[in-house]
């Protein structure tokens, strides 16, 4: 998937995750614009030092109660967002998973809404680092990106809170009876990618017997 294209990771990632995790107030802001692709996104939960291991994941968001605002950091190298596709140079947001503290418990892994680039000239907002991860064996015109988050502040209501919920107080609320629901965006995504080998393949083996046929 090529920079082109990268409106197809907002239809088939970041609007399905978005959608799966965000309660209805927030769906009623945010999809219009998702939608009539006014933000374009990704999703970014693989780090350099961390993939499949959500748990282990490093990237934090401690809440600031007296601000009622969350502060997203990459504390270290192997905490860098890596791999996301549209992230590099088309993305304008992004969903990052990462753990949540608050009054220095940590709560585990939960998504938030992060904005990367400035809508009116594409800049890296502030206290944003991002940019392409470089030559890879395959694909090499996919976007695929890095990202560095820096002491980054955003509003309490940019955590999606479908299942969970944060009060202004800092008052850390359940709604869905398992905390594995976090994790469904992914395997949402492997289903999807799945569907798709299968189509490509159904290609060559359509190319190889025609192939075969006039030999």
């Amino acid at each position: 998937m090529g920079p082109e294209l990268s409106p197809h990771m907002t239809k088939y990632l970041f609007r399905p995750a978005f959608m799966g995790q965000a309660n209805e107030e927030q769906v009623k802001k945010w999809l219009p614009l998702i939608d009539n692709f006014q933000i374009l996104g990704s999703y970014a939960q693989t780090e350099l030092g961390h993939g499949t291991f959500v748990r282990g994941l490093e990237t934090t968001a401690d809440y600031d109660v007296e601000r009622e605002e969350f502060v997203l950091n990459t504390p270290t190298l192997t905490s860098m967002k890596w791999w996301p596709g549209a992230l590099a140079s088309t993305g304008t947001h992004t969903l990052v998973m990462a753990q949540l503290r608050i009054k220095g418990q940590n709560f585990g892994p939960h998504l938030f809404i992060l904005q990367t680039r400035n809508l009116e000239n594409h800049k890296p907002c502030p206290g944003i680092s991002l940019g392409n991860i470089g030559p890879k064996m395959a694909l090499n015109s996919s976007d695929n990106g890095f990202l560095k988050i820096d002491h980054v502040h955003i509003p309490r209501d940019h955590m999606l809170m479908k299942y969970v919920e944060v009060t202004k107080d800092g008052e850390y609320i359940r709604h869905g009876r398992s905390d594995k629901l976090a994790y469904s965006s992914m395997t949402h995504l492997r289903v999807v990618l799945a569907r798709d080998v299968g189509f490509v393949l159904s290609q060559a083996v359509t190319i190889a017997v025609r192939y075969s046929a006039v030999r």
